[in-house]
């Protein structure tokens, strides 16, 4: 039965970047503590998997797509950080349906062809294929999480929640008091933080959440665009929508126009992401501006850290978030007959 490196470094009475150097042939730790871990990595059946260092030199990035520009402003960074650090990038992307592919076989794989370090970008992992990750002896870093993390995952993100907080009081400012919400994947921690930072805005502005007003479950725009007419559907509709992508926002845009509606005048719409959609957009939006390209650079550069050594850090980054503000946000439209 195979142990883990984790296990072994326990056994010895090491940290477990002494004990990935022992068993990567590292001269710089002392015969003695050599001897050590190597005892205790045969008594532990321990598979050493981990191939030679050289294998810091791939970096593996994952994404669950490679269509939106938000991925692609990520895999930007990512491509500059490695060809500044002179390593080899490899880009792959997750394939859709059941089974999923991220078995102990593929993580092992990543290891014998000698990618050292897996950069995943809003990929959903479980506690599972997070222990594969860490038994194969592949240094990670997660963009954007979706699903399980633990303490010891470094993860890159935005300041989610400040930048919810910031796009729903620039409404609360223009004046709106029913602003509608649209959503993304459940799982996401960016989304919910997001979310978080909508409802902290309205409750220090006195209003009280509405369940309502809170649709969606994807950053996609066709879904957005049926939960956004459903929103202006109701019988006290939002005069504006905070929505926690550009794609969603886009999505609430066409349903405005698709029912006749100006924007902003008749309908207010945020995003968020500030990617080149929001530029693009019939009329610019205004959009939280997230450091998508940064986070592709943090992110390969903190896994080769971590590829070296695994003690470095174990703790979440957070880049900072800003509101742009452009043509789709205004006051609400005067009441008739007030």
């Amino acid at each position: 039965m195979s142990s883990t490196l984790r296990a072994v470094a326990a056994d010895a009475g090491v940290s477990l970047s002494t004990a990935s150097k022992v068993l990567n042939g590292r001269p710089d730790v002392s015969a003695q503590t050599q001897q050590r871990v190597l005892r205790s990595a045969a008594n532990l059946g321990y598979n050493a998997r981990r191939r030679a260092r050289q294998r810091a030199n791939s970096v593996l990035i994952l994404f669950d797509d490679l269509i939106s520009p938000y991925s692609l402003s990520v895999l930007s960074g990512a491509t500059e950080a490695a060809m500044r650090l002179g390593q080899s990038l490899i880009v792959e992307r997750m394939l859709g349906g059941e089974p999923r592919g991220l078995t102990e076989r593929w993580f092992d794989s990543v290891a014998a062809r000698g990618i050292g370090a897996l950069v995943t970008v809003t990929t959903p992992l479980t506690d599972r294929e997070l222990q594969w990750c860490a038994d194969a002896g592949v240094a990670l870093v997660v963009v954007d999480p979706i699903g399980t993390t633990t303490k010891s995952t470094v993860s890159i993100s935005a300041t989610n929640w400040a930048g919810g907080r910031e796009a729903t009081q620039h409404l609360l400012d223009l004046g709106h008091r029913r602003i509608g919400f649209l959503n993304g994947p459940p799982a996401s921690q960016p989304a919910r933080d997001r979310l978080h930072g909508y409802t902290s805005a309205l409750t220090d502005a006195g209003i009280d959440f509405d369940p309502d007003l809170v649709l969606g479950d994807v950053y996609a725009v066709e879904p957005s665009l049926a939960a956004a007419h459903e929103l202006l559907a109701l019988p006290e509709p939002p005069t504006a929508i905070f929505a926690s992508s550009d794609a969603s926002a886009l999505g609430a845009l066409r349903a405005a126009m698709e029912r006749g509606m100006a924007v902003p005048r008749d309908l207010s719409v945020v995003g968020f992401d500030d990617t080149l959609m929001a530029r693009w957009a019939p009329i610019p939006l205004t959009t939280v501006n997230q450091p998508l390209v940064e986070m592709g650079k943090v992110a390969v550069e903190r896994v080769l850290t971590l590829a070296d050594d695994p003690d470095a850090f174990s703790h979440p980054f957070q880049l900072e978030t800003h509101l742009i503000v452009r043509s789709t946000t205004g006051p609400p439209r005067p009441q008739t007959g007030s």
